[in-house]
């Protein structure tokens, strides 16, 4: 877990340093895939220093906003996000009342522009 922290440049929330201890990296039903290589900041734009944790069948990225804790959607279509949860724990509670259906869940997003060159 360290060496992914030096790579990705922060910490990792701790419900999600307790998820991959236990867990691991892998697929969330073949569709929300959860790999080393993922795990990397965001440089610029409105929420820089978010960390990208994910990535979806369709490209899309999710994030995680040291901020204020809360899981985003990057869309790959556009440039545009959601904020999916208040914390990785409630993002993962939300993706299992979904019944793992990440992409249902994104198809129902309501998107906000992401101004990537915002300071």
């Amino acid at each position: 877990m360290h060496t992914l922290e030096e790579a990705a440049g922060c910490s990792l929330p701790s419900d999600m340093r307790a998820w991959l201890a236990i867990v691991g990296f892998c697929n969330v039903d073949d569709d929300l895939s959860f790999r080393p290589e993922w795990f990397r900041r965001i440089d610029q734009g409105q929420l820089k220093g978010a960390l990208l944790f994910a990535q979806d069948t369709l490209g899309n990225f999710y994030g995680h906003v040291p901020a204020d804790g809360s899981i985003v959607f990057f869309s790959r279509a556009e440039p545009a996000f959601a904020v999916l949860a208040s914390s990785f724990r409630d993002f993962l509670e939300c993706l299992e009342s979904r019944q793992f259906k990440v992409m249902e869940w994104v198809e129902s997003l309501t998107l906000a522009p992401y101004d990537w060159q915002a300071d």
